[in-house]
């Protein structure tokens, strides 16, 4: 995955309490990947979701929480 991509949660994602206030809201919104850190994070993705709260769009994730949209 790289900056640029369109991603959704995955079915680890949308399980995981972490987070509930992005699937509370619509589990299967989606995503833009707005920055990706070293290898060395555990949560490299930054990803800005299109439908969340208005104070927090962009959320940190690992790659197993996420999936390419559309695919």
């Amino acid at each position: 995955m790289k900056v640029g991509d369109v991603v959704c949660l995955s079915e680890y994602g949308i399980a995981r309490g972490y987070n509930l206030s992005i699937t509370r809201i619509d589990p299967y919104q989606i995503g833009v990947i707005t920055k990706k850190l070293n290898e060395g994070y555990n949560y490299p993705y930054k990803v800005h979701w299109m439908n969340t709260l208005p104070y927090k769009k962009t959320w940190a994730h690992s790659r197993r929480e996420l999936k390419y949209a559309g695919r």
